[in-house]
């Protein structure tokens, strides 16, 4: 399995919005925002350049809208925050999230966590241990395809560690990385992987497609 990660920075003008997909082009004008608009961009340069997504007829989308490559044995997911933008690529099923560590917000943390994952929080008595938790619940949740259909207080994503999660009947296994201050979580289902996180210059998204994944 591996990571891609790339700065939206460099994007927040619009640079090479020509190349993605005529359905994220739109997509982008509809956001206000210009770090909003730029984290799309981003998004579908990932999808252009790890991929070779260059038209919107190769993805399909599963009932909760989860996508997929179509004729394609590659499975991927994206997700962003603040600065950035994660792209990870597998053979299976998989989900990845990324958030900033900024202070926990108890209320979020009660609502949405279990009993024993609240109490490892006060345990860590630190901020990034809550986006531990919220990382992990969301790739599986984005990985499983089911997104906010399946509940996050429903399920618990603990130990920490590589081991084995079973998950609604499911075996998911848990990837944590630390970059710039920013949690990231991959979920694989089925069989562990090594993870590789790479970051992706930005000047390379502008360039011709090359797939780097088969």
């Amino acid at each position: 399995m591996r990571l891609y990660i790339c700065g939206i920075q460099e994007f927040m003008g619009l640079d090479g919005m020509e190349l993605v997909t005529a359905e994220r082009r739109e997509r982008i004008q509809q956001y206000v925002q210009p770090a909003d608009r730029a984290r799309c961009l981003v998004a579908g340069l990932l999808l252009r350049r790890v991929c070779g997504v260059t038209d919107d007829s190769q993805l399909v989308f599963g009932k909760n809208g989860k996508p997929y490559l179509k004729n394609s044995r590659l499975y991927f997911n994206i997700s962003h925050a603040g600065d950035y933008v994660v792209l990870a690529t597998a053979d299976r099923e998989v989900g990845v999230d990324i958030e900033k560590t900024v202070p926990c917000d108890d209320a979020v943390a009660d609502r949405c966590l279990t009993s024993a994952e609240r109490t490892w929080i006060q345990n860590q008595g630190t901020n990034e241990a809550f986006f531990y938790l919220w990382t992990a619940k969301e790739s599986v949740m984005k990985g499983s395809g089911l997104g906010l259909a399946m509940l996050p207080e429903t399920f618990c994503v603990l130990p920490v560690d590589s081991s084995p999660h079973t998950i609604n009947g499911k075996t998911w296994f848990l990837d944590w990385k630390v970059h710039d201050g920013y949690v990231i979580c991959s979920a694989i289902f089925g069989k562990a992987e090594q993870t590789e996180l790479l970051t992706v210059v930005s000047a390379s998204l502008a360039t011709e497609v090359v797939l780097l994944e088969k």
